[in-house]
């Protein structure tokens, strides 16, 4: 497979997004119950979130045209969307979250060329979701339970826009407007000593904004669509990817760089990883007769066997198989000459 010409990337974006792929496999497998299902409120939010800071910043310093930034990112979608459907069927233990993010990316992109340099108007309008995501989730999912004839398609659509017990866009889409604004102030907040400030304070933000949300009827569980969760989540991802280049910053300035490639490279191959995910476990239910996957061993193996072949990967083809054919089919065509 030969190597994918590739635009400079920002390492600091590229880990948060490995952690975002970690944090998957620690939410996804680690024992029900134990302390490391705190992973839970940060895995989604910090994947939706990246989606909107990786738009924010390639509208700012690539300045794409209007038609080729959309054409890209409904390429983008539809591997997303496909992928995610095949991957569900192939396995059924966890919700796959792709559909989800396919449908993020399609409704977002055409609000971030518009919104990409207001940062203010983006916070409010995440706000605004944030309030009203649970109200359009309460009518989406009265809606569809009284579904009767209505076209499955229909409902699913419905069910991945507003109804998913797990995953909705409207949810998703307040917390990757968080990314998006980050995006307008994130080559200075991401240096340091200012990633340590303006990270702390998000993380205090975010935590506060849970513990108020706890403390109400409505709560701030995991997953739950809440005003309360949905904020306090935009917050930490924000957080989370801010203090992601501080961390990749304080590692090179001290000679340990080489330490973060493992996470660089599955941020890098985010696609391939979740991919690679979903087979391994498909193999070791196959394996275990489709017992539970929620041990310390099937955790312990995934993150070996995701991180270890993106690292891999990444060193023997620069790329993964799928960041490859995505690149492939975002590629225009180059028409002959006459």
């Amino acid at each position: 497979m030969p190597t994918a010409a590739r635009p400079p990337r920002l390492d600091g974006l590229d880990a948060a997004r490995g952690l975002a792929v970690v944090s998957m496999l620690v939410a996804h497998l680690s024992p029900v119950g134990g302390p490391l299902t705190v992973s839970e409120y940060l895995t989604a939010p910090l994947f939706a979130v990246i989606i909107g800071t990786s738009m924010g910043v390639q509208l700012a310093e690539r300045r794409p045209a209007a038609g080729p930034f959309l054409r890209d990112n409904a390429v983008r979608a539809s591997v997303l969307i496909v992928l995610g459907v095949l991957l569900q069927r192939v396995y059924h233990q966890i919700a796959v979250i792709l559909p989800y993010l396919g449908l993020l990316v399609v409704v977002l992109a055409p609000l971030a060329l518009l919104l990409h340099r207001m940062p203010v108007r983006t916070v409010v309008l995440s706000a605004i979701l944030s309030i009203v995501s649970p109200l359009v989730m309460d009518r989406a999912r009265a809606w569809t339970a009284t579904g009767g004839d209505r076209p499955r398609v229909v409902l699913e659509l419905v069910h991945w826009l507003a109804a998913g017990g797990s995953y909705r866009v409207i949810s998703l889409l307040a917390m990757a407007l968080g990314g998006l604004a980050l995006a307008t102030v994130l080559r200075r907040a991401g240096r340091l000593p200012a990633a340590w400030a303006v990270g702390g304070l998000l993380t205090v933000a975010g935590l506060g904004t849970y513990l108020v949300g706890a403390l109400t009827p409505a709560g701030a569980s995991a997953y739950s669509g809440t005003t309360a969760e949905i904020s306090g989540a935009t917050l930490l991802g924000c957080a989370s990817v801010v203090l992601s280049f501080g961390v990749v910053q304080v590692l090179r300035d001290h000679g340990a760089g080489r330490v973060a490639e493992p996470l660089l490279a599955t941020g890098r191959l985010a696609l391939s990883a979740y991919t690679l995910q979903i087979l391994w476990l498909a193999l070791v239910a196959a394996v275990r007769d489709q017992a539970r996957d929620d041990t310390w061993w099937v955790l312990g193996s995934s993150l070996v066997v995701v991180v270890g072949s993106c690292w891999a990967l990444e060193r023997t083809w620069g790329t993964g198989p799928l960041e490859w054919l995505v690149h492939r089919l975002r590629r225009p065509a180059v028409r002959p000459r006459a």
